[in-house]
């Protein structure tokens, strides 16, 4: 009779050493994920895929955008700059234009830029003219080969001061 506690004592080791050699297995699947993505400045967290960080393709689509959001009615011109997922969009207006009215040219031309590529997530838009400046000079920085991060306390100053697009 003392066999039998021995042998159960046996059976309950091999069922314990299998249960933790499957929970190994199982729980190391899930340490393969691929990273997330690194968090660009300007970007809202969780972003999925971020514009393009090379200065010639950045600076072409930016123009696109630009000319996308110059061609909205009232705008006279655009300035843009990306960061992350995120649009910085600078718009130059009649200054003798109504408030109610430049509130409806800045989400009107967001909203095209928005709709212009698809990887945005978020549109600020500033009709503001000093922030438009700073938006000026960031682009021309970025142009010039400077990395975007190189202008996060900037951007985030007018990310307070603009105004977001809404859907």
């Amino acid at each position: 009779m003392n066999d039998r506690p021995k042998r159960h004592l046996a059976v309950l080791a091999v069922l314990m050493a299998a249960v933790f050699v499957f929970l190994a297995v199982t729980g190391c699947a899930a340490l393969r994920r691929p990273a997330p993505p690194e968090q660009v400045p300007g970007a809202p967290p969780g972003a999925r895929q971020a514009l393009p960080t090379d200065p010639r393709e950045s600076a072409q689509l930016a123009d696109k955008l630009a000319k996308e959001a110059a061609d909205t009615p009232g705008v006279n011109r655009a300035t843009v700059v990306l960061a992350g997922t995120t649009v910085y969009l600078g718009l130059n207006i009649d200054d003798e234009m109504e408030r109610e009215r430049t509130e409806a040219v800045k989400q009107d031309a967001g909203r095209r830029v928005q709709k212009a590529e698809p990887r945005i997530e978020r549109v600020m838009v500033t009709t503001d003219v000093d922030t438009v400046t700073r938006l000026e000079n960031i682009a021309e920085g970025i142009r010039r080969g400077e990395p975007v991060s190189a202008f996060t306390r900037e951007l985030g100053e007018i990310d307070r001061r603009a105004t977001p697009v809404t859907e």
